[in-house]
């Protein structure tokens, strides 16, 4: 009978040291592209972070698995998981492969209109999409590529590579507005531009090269690839385009789920603090910024120069902020993409909504930043 005791003892133990085990690790998810660099940068410069804040990611497998250390001692283990394009990371965190998630602002938003239980945790980059056209197109601006266009008898082949991607979404915006019509059904040959889907980034570049497309639109770095090989050129800054409301418009975001906001809280505090400190060394020291970003990629170190100065970044959620996240939410419900919890929604209803900064404004107060970028 002692012994049965003993025995039910060890796993009852065993147990409760596996559920301990278990709420140590943080499962991350990110998009392997250079808008998400703060968190290459703070993986990179596990020194820096030590000294400037007692907290470091210490590497098990390089972009795979590091120990989140705070003053010596392991809180908890990190495990990186890389998702695909912006818009996959919020489905595959809606289906449990990971607790925090570095990915765009609109599939963030999407998702939670639809009942996903995650919310936004955090900025973490602006701006950065263009308009490619092949090289040999004399297009040399939005205005030149709008003329083109109305005089051309057949449409214009554009690709994108999601249906929610940030590009596609200020793209389309800008048609309307210059009065040009676009369809995604190929045997429509009435409308000036029709839009193809290459189902991810990294098809862009190659339906370009084999003249799938006449172009595309799309995030950096995919458009300094193109212009760096020689296979196509960026013509115009989407932040810049028509009707004039996407200036320094959000693009990326780390968004969490609400169960790991609950239960994880202290750990993801942490992990912030060095998002925050990945951010502000970028913005920092641009030429540093670039060489752990092609380290991070693979990019060439030319890239990343073309790149990374056509975005911003930013962990702070200002008014101006903010004002273009509802910028957003109106843009989306305006295309009837919202039709949940966010339908019709704006202010501070939008924000409870959307958003939990909670995590965030406590590792920055921790840190006493002398500027928050």
């Amino acid at each position: 009978m002692k012994k049965m005791i003993g025995v039910w003892c060890f796993i009852f133990i065993l147990l409760i040291s596996c559920g301990e085990r278990e709420m140590r690790v943080l499962k991350v998810g990110y998009v392997g592209h250079d808008h998400q660099s703060a968190l290459y940068v703070a993986a990179l410069e596990p020194e820096k972070t030590k000294a400037d804040a007692g907290v470091w990611l210490q590497e098990v497998e390089y972009r795979k698995h590091y120990e989140l250390m705070k003053k010596g001692n392991k809180i908890a283990d990190i495990e990186l998981y890389l998702s695909g394009g912006g818009s996959k990371m919020p489905t595959l965190m809606a289906q449990g492969h990971f607790e925090v998630g570095f990915g765009g602002v609109a599939a963030v938003a999407f998702f939670t209109d639809k009942g996903s239980p995650m919310k936004i945790i955090a900025p973490l980059h602006t701006k950065g999409d263009m308009l490619v056209l092949q090289p040999d197109n004399p297009v040399e601006s939005w205005d030149e590529f709008v003329t083109w266009v109305k005089k051309e008898k057949k449409p214009i082949r554009i690709g994108f590579k999601n249906p929610v991607a940030v590009a596609k979404i200020i793209f389309e915006r800008a048609l309307e507005e210059e009065g040009l019509t676009y369809t995604s059904d190929k045997s429509d040959r009435a409308k000036d531009i029709l839009m193809i889907l290459l189902k991810g980034e990294k098809n862009l570049v190659p339906g370009l090269q084999n003249k799938i497309i006449d172009g595309y639109v799309s995030n950096n770095p995919w458009c300094a690839i193109a212009e760096n090989k020689g296979i196509g050129k960026c013509v115009a800054d989407l932040d810049e385009l028509p009707p004039g409301i996407w200036k320094d418009h959000p693009c990326c975001c780390i968004g969490a789920t609400d169960e790991a906001m609950a239960t994880k809280k202290d750990v993801i505090k942490e992990f912030i603090k060095l998002i925050i400190l990945g951010t502000q060394y970028a913005n920092e020291d641009p030429a540093r910024h670039a060489e752990l970003a092609s380290k991070w990629i693979g990019t060439t170190l030319e890239v990343e120069k073309i790149s990374l100065p056509t975005s911003g970044f930013t962990t702070n959620p200002t008014d101006y902020w903010k004002k273009n996240m509802e910028t957003w939410v109106s843009e989306m419900n305006r295309l009837g993409k919202l039709k949940g919890k966010l339908k019709d929604k704006d202010g501070e209803e939008m924000e409870d909504i959307l958003y939990d900064f909670s995590v965030l404004n406590k590792a920055t107060k921790e840190l006493k930043l002398e500027k928050w970028y």
